[in-house]
């Protein structure tokens, strides 16, 4: 990570602008809306322009990758820019943000390495207020830009440009083409890559190539072939017409294209799509204007399972990189003729498979199949790297018997026929709106279609959804279902979990059984398959794979892994550059991927943080996917650069100590300091003892700092599952403007497990940037469940349970 700091003396008045207003000051990070240019050449000085409000002091500029390195020319401040905010309803947003901070404009040198990989580079900025969120831009080749000139929707107003280039342009009005003009050599092969959607672009771009006599030679962006990167050969010399347009034929100012044009390599897909942990590796790699060729790939010495390459080749590094699996297993490449159960590929376990559908023959979709013997209870997980490392496949995977039939896992019994209404729901939203949830408890499980789901919290309103288990915002889905789309009025049915092969007496409702099979599976598996199966006795079972579409092809690759549990977790944090307040605290959530059916403690640590700046530990407990920490600075802590931010996890797995850390790929998660908190929160609470099935009280204080004023929404941190806070108005727990403490209640479902564990408070203040601003009470609250007290009855006597334990 190449950083520079340049020390800028600037009156505190910049960072906390002095606008009277209502509710006073507010303290916003620094935050940036416009960035230009948004590409950059390499082997060349340029000069970046970053605008966005509170960036007045920027000293330091953060890249995530070596080769590029900036200085900080100038900074100016700029007009106000008219200020409209909208709501969740697309209406204005009512919501009193403070007085408008300053907008600056930093000029910024940029130099860039003629060695440096074409392709995005993060960067961060950062001031007296701390650190930015993330901007982007891309480095180029030296090819020069050709601007589009308006007018151009027409072949006779076309811009002639010269290969090769970086074509920019912007499809700003509904029904906008941009047309340019080449001379092109018979049997040219241009290559087109559009990098703008790793800028964030909402263009679905239409790409055709026109000839002189207006013939529509090819079209990409329609029917499945895509307009982001692909290749042309051209016959015949002459001139041709290139037009881009948008796939809905909408417009705006956020329809951009940065279209490079020219002879260049470009590899977008790899055989095989994995590798065994090593060095090095050689792949077949292929791409628009690029026959499959040999490639050697260097790997990095980290462990994590998908891993970023950039090939070599003889012309020099891909422009783009490719996504490879990793893993220790032996590597096996599939015959190619097990297409039919009694054709199954026999395989030893474990094993990672690499095969390639076929396209389909006579209408009949083509599948993959493997057999293999286990053991009776022997557990295995069968687990497909395809679309998250660039293959085209959507995989369905199956276990059969050795006859070829599925074998069942559980049956679902319904009991309880309820139906979805108010809308639609898609396959991620954690919010279901049911016509009625009488009969329902936190933990039940639905059904609806063939996607099973959990109740995580029913709702404290009767307008509001049913909340079910998700992770990382994405609803899951339970015994290998893949969470689906539900239309309105929908059934969907409260189930209990039987064992395989139950017939329990009919009810009226539907019993359906369940069989090992996936889909999509899960958060952090997007559309590739997960499965978990457990042998129901010893025998050989043959696993079978295909496209859930029934589509195939070259670009339908896979990595088919069979082995047992590998029980391991991955680390996340949000913020990702949290910026700690002089003499305050913040809390900083943990969040654990649990794999292969890892449930223990993960102890969670923070360590190498810059002086005065000091942590909390924690643990994320067993049955739990996250833990707060908090981070704390002095009073007297002095700025200076940010420093990385390094989180670890701890874990006892299988009799050893595992110990995992962060992406090492995200280079800009770093922690910075900045001024004192807008809001000092304390905790009056500082324990609560609950019984399953009882509330508590809590009560906060707040004292506002900084010349602010406004209204302060409270945050509960660190909750277990089937704990809440139960009263809740449409603005959750709120201290408004004229108040500056507040009483609520902290409720303990009664399914809750008996534990004990922190819980965090915190006051957030609502400014313009998209990080959150939140300052948390420096002192925990203890939370107790106590196992529920047996209610005894005795001639002319009783004692009951009191069920919260009173705040101290």
């Amino acid at each position: 990570m190449k950083t520079l700091w340049v020390m800028i003396a600037l009156p505190s008045a910049l960072a906390l602008a002095a606008t009277e207003h209502p509710t006073g000051n507010r303290t916003t990070p620094p935050t940036i809306d416009v960035i230009a240019p948004r590409g950059v050449p390499r082997g060349m000085t340029t000069e970046l322009t970053v605008e966005g409000l509170n960036l007045a002091g920027t000293s330091r500029i953060h890249f995530d990758r070596p080769g590029i390195t900036g200085r900080i020319l100038r900074i100016k401040e700029l007009p106000d820019l008219p200020e409209v905010r909208l709501g969740s309803n697309n209406t204005p947003s009512t919501i009193d943000l403070g007085p408008l901070p300053p907008r600056n404009q930093v000029t910024i040198e940029l130099d860039v390495s003629p060695e440096a990989d074409i392709g995005p580079v993060n960067f961060r900025l950062q001031n007296q207020l701390g650190t930015s969120p993330a901007g982007r831009i891309l480095i180029e080749p030296y090819y020069g830009e050709t601007p589009d000139r308006e007018p151009n929707d027409t072949l006779e107003n076309a811009n002639e440009i010269f290969l090769p280039t970086v074509v920019v342009g912007q499809i700003s009005r509904p029904g906008d083409v941009d047309t340019y003009k080449i001379q092109v050599k018979a049997g040219q092969q241009i290559v087109f890559f559009d990098g703008a959607q790793q800028l964030g672009s909402t263009l679905q771009p239409v790409v055709q190539i026109v000839g002189e006599d207006l013939a529509v030679l090819a079209e990409f962006g329609t029917d499945g072939h895509p307009a982001e990167r692909f290749a042309y050969r051209f016959e015949k010399s002459g001139t041709y017409f290139i037009r881009v347009t948008d796939y809905q034929k909408g417009g705006r100012a956020s329809h951009f294209y940065r279209l490079l044009m020219g002879e260049f390599p470009l590899v977008t897909h790899a055989f095989p799509l994995g590798v065994q942990r090593s060095k090095t590796a050689e792949l077949s790699v292929g791409g628009p204007g690029l026959s499959e060729t040999k490639a050697s790939v260097e790997l990095p010495s980290d462990d994590l399972p998908i891993v970023r390459v950039r090939p070599r080749l003889r012309n020099g590094a891909s422009f783009t990189e490719i996504r490879l699996a990793v893993s220790d297993d032996p590597q096996l490449i599939a015959k190619g003729d097990n297409l039919t159960l009694a054709g199954a590929q026999r395989v030893q376990l474990p094993v990672a498979i690499h095969g390639r559908i076929p396209a389909p023959q006579n209408s009949l979709p083509a599948e993959h199949f493997y057999s293999f013997s286990l053991r009776k209870g022997q557990k295995i997980v069968l687990e497909v790297f395809a679309q998250r490392v660039g293959s085209e496949l959507d995989s369905l995977v199956e276990v059969l018997d050795a006859k070829g039939a599925p074998v069942e896992i559980a049956t679902a019994r319904p009991v309880l026929e309820l139906f979805t209404t108010l809308r639609d729901h898609d396959s991620v939203q954690r919010g279901i709106r049911l016509n009625s949830i009488t009969g329902l408890v936190e933990g039940d499980y639905l059904m609806a279609g063939q996607e099973i789901m959990r109740i995580e919290a029913l709702p404290l309103q009767p307008d509001a959804d049913v909340i079910m288990e998700s992770f990382g915002g994405q609803r899951m889905a339970y015994f290998g279902t893949s969470p689906e789309a539900h239309a309105i009025d929908r059934a969907i049915y409260k189930v209990h979990i039987l064992p395989p092969g139950a017939n329990p007496p009919p009810n009226g409702l539907p019993l359906t059984r369940l069989y090992a099979r996936n889909d999509d599976g899960g958060p952090g598996y997007g559309k590739d398959s997960y499965l978990e199966f457990t042998a129901p006795s010893d025998g050989v079972y043959v696993a079978r794979i295909r496209d859930v579409r029934g589509l195939g092809g070259e670009n339908f690759a896979y990595q088919l892994s069979i082995h047992e549990p590998r029980p391991d977790f991955r680390l996340a944090v949000n913020p990702q550059n949290p910026n700690v307040p002089q003499g305050g605290s913040i809390p900083l959530t943990v969040t654990a991927r649990r794999l292969d059916g890892f449930n223990g403690e993960i102890t969670i640590t923070v360590e190498d943080l810059p002086p005065g700046i000091t942590a909390t530990s924690g643990k994320i407990l067993a049955g739990q996917v996250s833990t707060t920490l908090l981070l704390s600075a002095s009073p007297d802590a002095k700025p200076q650069p940010a420093r990385p931010l390094r989180v670890i996890g701890r874990a006892q797995i299988d009799g050893r100590m595992v110990a995992r850390s962060l992406d090492p790929d995200d280079r800009l998660q770093l922690v910075a300091l900045m001024p004192p908190p807008d809001v000092q929160m304390t905790a009056e609470t500082r324990e609560i003892v609950l019984e399953p099935g009882a509330k508590a009280e809590v009560r906060v204080k707040i004292a506002r700092q900084n010349g602010f004023g406004g209204r302060v929404p409270v945050e509960v941190r660190n909750l277990p599952p089937r704990v809440r806070v139960p009263d809740v108005g449409l603005n959750g727990v709120l201290i408004n403007e004229d108040e500056t403490e507040r009483v609520f209640h902290v409720e303990a479902l009664p399914n809750a497990e008996p534990l004990e564990q922190p819980i965090y408070v915190a006051g957030k203040v609502e400014t313009r940037s998209p990080l959150a601003s939140s300052y948390a009470a420096p002192t925990p609250i203890l939370l107790k469940i106590k196992p529920k007290t047996a209610v005894v009855s005795q001639a002319g006597s009783s004692s009951a349970p009191t069920g919260a334990g009173a705040p101290k």
